[in-house]
């Protein structure tokens, strides 16, 4: 049997199969896919929490992982159904990737300090035993199981392992969808670009540039409507020197689960027993931005720990996690009151709603 079984091989679970490793602990990780594999994800490295996180448990992010440009100097936040004024700067320093890219090295580090990686293995079903749990999961066409004693949950929006503690829970939804065009447009390179519309608010759309590739991103609602990006081509090609007509080469989507409400609140814990939600699959997506990485990456490690003081103490690991987690979710709470500071904005002038916007991406960065 296992000491642990990280589910998923993204950030929050390369940084969770790490450290237990690291502490002497048989771990593994199962990613339904093949890595690398491609993400719907800006692949921008936001903020103090994520690049120290990085840098301390990874190292300096190589050359190779970055994209080109390998940073952002900021954001550029615009209200063009509202007014056609210039954009609302917010500097700051970005580094930037692709997260197909920046999840298949740090999965790689993971390896280096013996976790095994299990690719294309995807989790069917869960069930408890006597001394721990029996994980089945398909791969390729065979059907395998494995046990283990504690399993990391961080295998996203839509986690197998939530699904299995909570059958019962109704988790909302949006959508986050993305293209990537070819070529460059007449948009400050090195700026991400939010676009926020007043008729369709909370959900506008995204674009930055890298590795001569435009990359639109749509999201903020249930669903994005197809007019939604129709407009949005139709703008970026009257004022920005966008190709309407061109074919995207690549179009990605997921769903993105809101279940920071729920930490905040109480009724959702992100725990039970040895079974523990780290990164999305325990709602640690910061509303507002959509910032993941480093929320990610800081409910892994202390997943980690916490298991490593329920070995150490003969316990469970959901009470000592629970307990970890407590300054996370006071940060959460605490941002959350920017909600209503932004839906007041959006009633108003366009120079408002872009300053609101600024100001609320701005605190977030300052949260830990």
């Amino acid at each position: 049997m296992l000491d642990v079984a990280v589910i998923g091989a993204g950030p929050a679970g390369s940084a969770a199969a790490k450290r237990c490793a690291e502490h002497g602990l048989e771990t593994v990780i199962l990613e339904k896919k093949r890595l690398p594999r491609d993400k719907v994800c800006s692949g921008m490295i936001i903020g103090p929490l994520a690049q120290t996180l990085i840098k301390q448990e990874f190292g300096e992010i190589p050359g190779t992982v970055l994209s080109r440009p390998p940073q952002l100097n900021g954001y550029l936040f615009h209200t063009p159904d509202l007014d056609n004024q210039a954009g609302q700067k917010l500097d700051f320093f970005i580094p930037l990737t692709f997260r197909k890219n920046l999840d298949f090295w740090m999965t790689e580090q993971a390896g280096a300090k013996g976790v095994k990686i299990f690719q294309g293995a995807k989790v069917t079903e869960i069930i408890e035993e006597k001394h721990g749990f029996l994980i089945q999961y398909e791969k390729g066409l065979e059907n395998l199981e494995i046990e283990a004693k504690f399993i990391i949950g961080a295998d996203g929006g839509t986690s197998i392992v939530r699904k299995y503690l909570f059958p019962q829970l109704k988790v909302p939804y949006n959508q986050a969808y993305e293209e990537w065009h070819q070529g460059s447009m007449e948009l400050e390179a090195r700026y991400f670009h939010w676009f926020y519309l007043q008729k369709s608010f909370p959900g506008g759309f995204a674009v930055h540039q890298k590795d001569s590739l435009i990359i639109l991103e749509f999201g903020g609602t249930v669903h994005v409507p197809k007019e939604r990006i129709q407009w949005a081509k139709e703008y970026l090609t009257a004022n920005c020197g966008f190709d309407q007509n061109q074919e995207p080469v690549y179009r990605g989507a997921c769903a993105v689960a809101r279940l920071a409400g729920g930490l905040v609140s109480g009724t959702f814990l992100p725990a039970k027993k040895n079974v523990l939600l780290a990164g999305e699959a325990g709602g640690f997506v910061l509303p507002i931005t959509g910032e993941g990485i480093g929320t990610g990456l800081k409910s892994g490690l202390l997943a980690a720990e916490s298991i490593v003081q329920a070995v150490k103490s003969d316990r469970q690991a959901d009470g000592i996690y629970l307990d970890e987690i407590k300054p996370m979710i006071t940060a959460f709470r605490e941002y959350s009151l920017w909600v209503n500071k932004i839906e007041a904005a959006a009633k108003g002038s366009g120079l408002l709603l872009r300053e609101t916007m600024a100001e609320a991406h701005e605190a977030s960065l300052r949260m830990f």
